[in-house]
């Protein structure tokens, strides 16, 4: 008759067996995988050898608006306020901006805005010489017009 003991020690063998070869296909800084995956990036060059495009450009999803898109409805967000034509507010500015919360640059006194880094972009308007600023989130879904053209 064999004891749980004799039952019990290969099992717990096997398993720690397991646990061992799972923990060292895992871990390891192997110098040969390293350069085996160095030498499989391949950055596309021009004929003077340097890169075709700058590395970490993100690519444009196809459901991010265009800037022109944003400027259109910046546009018409600021002939809507101000009871104008769209056609007479002249573009004269637009930069990408990190704002540094979700009020855009423009909070509203009396608003509580979330507290962190927003990407978007800063427009300046001209209509009959008065400078107009609109700032948006990165995809136009949310603009403010700011006031002095800050």
């Amino acid at each position: 008759m064999r004891s749980k003991l004799s039952e019990f020690i290969p099992l717990t063998a096997l398993t720690a067996g397991i646990v061992l070869m799972a923990a060292a296909a895992c871990g390891g800084d192997d110098e040969e995988t390293g350069a085996a995956q160095q030498a499989a990036t391949v950055m596309p060059t021009t004929e003077s050898g340097a890169p075709a495009l700058p590395l970490n450009t993100p690519t444009p999803s196809a459901n991010e608006p265009v800037l022109g898109e944003i400027e259109t409805a910046a546009r018409k967000l600021l002939a809507d306020e101000l009871g104008a034509d769209e056609g007479d507010f002249r573009l004269d500015s637009s930069e990408g901006v990190e704002w540094s919360d979700a009020g855009l640059g423009c909070p509203k006194e009396g608003y509580a805005y979330a507290q962190v880094i927003t990407p978007g972009h800063k427009l300046i308007f001209d209509h009959a010489g008065t400078s107009h600023a609109v700032h948006t989130n990165s995809d136009g879904s949310h603009m403010v017009i700011c006031e002095d053209g800050q």
